[in-house]
This record gives C-alpha cells, structure tokens and sequence, in this order.
C-alpha cells in the first residue's frame, strides 16, 4: 500500500515536470521577443529605402504617362501593382511595430503615417488625379521626414 502511494506521488511529479518544460518551451519559441535596437534601426532602413524605390518607379511611370511611352491602361495596372507593393510594406511595418525595440516607436508611427499618404498617393494616381497624388506624396514625405528626424540618437 505504501509503495503504491509513493507511485502516484512519482508519476504525479513527472506530470508536473513535463508540464512545466513544454510551458517553458511553448514560452521560448512562440512568445515575441523585442528586437534588439540595431536590429530595428535595420528593419526601418529597409522600408525606408523600399518606400523610395516603390516611389521613383511610380515618378518613372508618371513621366512616362506624359510622354505617352506608356498607355492608361499600362500606367493604371502598375500603379495597382505598386499599390499592393506599399500596402505590404505597410504591413511588414505594422508587424515590426508589434516587436521593435520600444524607444523607436514615435518613429514608426510616423513612418506608418507617411506609408497610409503614399498608399493614398497611389490610389489617386490610378484614378489619373495627379493634383492629389501630388498633395498626397508632399504630405507622405513629410512624414517619412519627420519620422527619420524622431530616429533614436545611437
């Protein structure tokens, strides 16, 4: 009787054990972790050089809409196409925002402003309304700006 008791305290501790590794475990791997501040400086960098591109290939586009080298409907499905490109990004930002390293976090909101004002940029490129697209881009700049002026001193 007595060792049978101390068999079900054995085989309850065990349980305990092993549930508390798989916690642990479970607590390592899936919980996010903050990145560290290099690893967010890098992060931004790259949407910022990203953002650009997506916006001197829409000023190409643009130029050549006017030349009349492109057509409407070739300039309208690549400024759908650049569209989605900056929604993604705008996407990866919201992502990283959720694990970046807290003291930059002013400089991600900004920067999310400036990446919702290029989205509309866009939009109203493809509508061919080229005073809003204007309007939009100054003000999305001016974000982007703003948001490399809030960047932590390192």
């Amino acid at each position: 009787m007595r060792l049978k008791k101390w068999g079900y305290v054995f085989f309850v501790l065990v349980a305990i054990a092993i549930i508390a590794t798989g916690s642990a475990v479970y607590v390592y791997f899936f919980l996010p972790k903050t990145l560290s501040s290099a690893e967010t400086a890098g992060k931004l960098s790259s949407l910022y050089s990203r953002a650009s591109g997506i916006l001197e290939l829409m000023s190409e586009d643009m130029k050549n809409l006017a030349n009349g080298t492109i057509s409407v409907t070739t300039f309208t499905t690549r400024m759908d196409t650049k569209k989605n490109d900056m929604t993604v990004l705008r996407t990866e930002l919201l992502e990283l925002k959720n694990v970046a390293y807290p003291t930059y976090a002013m400089s991600i909101n900004l920067l999310d402003m400036g990446l919702q004002a290029y989205i509309a940029a866009l939009g109203h490129a493809y509508d061919l309304n080229f005073n809003l697209t204007t309007q939009s881009i100054e003000q999305g700049t001016s974000y982007i700006a703003q948001s490399k002026n809030a960047l932590p001193q390192a």
